[in-house]
């Protein structure tokens, strides 16, 4: 089992130079079966998270936001017992799938409608927090003192994002061409990484994602 440290993200970030960093996204981007044009931002010494703007067809990527997705997935899949070298050709296939997937969200039909339930499951936990009057800076909130239907709405939560992230990595699927058996275990790996990272359904972690403690505090003022 590999052991991760500086060194490895050190290495990660010579290939990634190497392999020309924001040439990379765009030939992933160029890599795909598409019949409509995607836009892309690069952002090289911003801290941007990769995602896609459906509505301007656009994907904003960073130097940082690559690097990090790439050290924590190898650092997942080998702390996993699963063996996934370190080298150009895992990190041009992590670009082109990690792009490939946020072209996914920008032709998923449902997007907005998504994101839209999304939003109002957001608003029903403020206002079951709000009717329950819990202190959401408690460090001793833990599932079984949370009441029945704000739990339900946090797995009501979890499910709408996880269900978004499952189409948009079936979209991903049927763009890029998979080459062979260990582009595919490529493939599933990330995926599995990606969708891992969105099993929060925790109520300390939706707070702290969505920055509901400072609504609370907000709400209480001018209530």
């Amino acid at each position: 089992m590999a052991t991760f440290n500086e060194s490895n993200y050190r290495k990660i970030a010579l290939y990634y130079k190497n392999l020309g960093e924001k040439k990379l996204f765009k030939s992933s981007l160029k890599s795909l079966s598409l019949n409509k044009r995607i836009f892309l931002f690069y952002f090289k010494y911003k801290n941007i998270p990769i995602c896609a703007l459906p509505r301007l067809r656009s994907i904003l990527a960073s130097r940082a936001s690559f690097l990090s997705f790439c050290y924590n997935f190898f650092n997942f899949v080998n702390s996993n017992g699963v063996c996934v070298e370190i080298n150009p050709d895992s990190l041009s296939l992590i670009a082109k799938f990690i792009v490939s997937h946020e072209v996914g969200h920008i032709v998923d039909k449902n997007i907005y409608k998504s994101k839209e339930q999304y939003t109002a499951i957001i608003y029903s936990i403020i206002d079951k927090l709000i009717e329950y009057n819990i202190d959401v800076s408690n460090n001793n909130i833990h599932k079984e003192n949370i009441p029945d239907d704000l739990e339900k709405s946090l797995i009501a939560l979890k499910k709408n994002l996880i269900d978004r992230e499952v189409i948009a990595w079936n979209n991903a699927k049927l763009m890029v061409n998979l080459k062979n058996s260990h582009e595919e275990f490529i493939f599933n790996k990330v995926k599995e990484y990606a969708l891992a990272t969105y099993n929060f359904g925790n109520l300390k972690n939706v707070v702290k994602e969505h920055n509901i403690d400072t609504i609370l505090r907000y709400t209480k003022k001018i209530a």
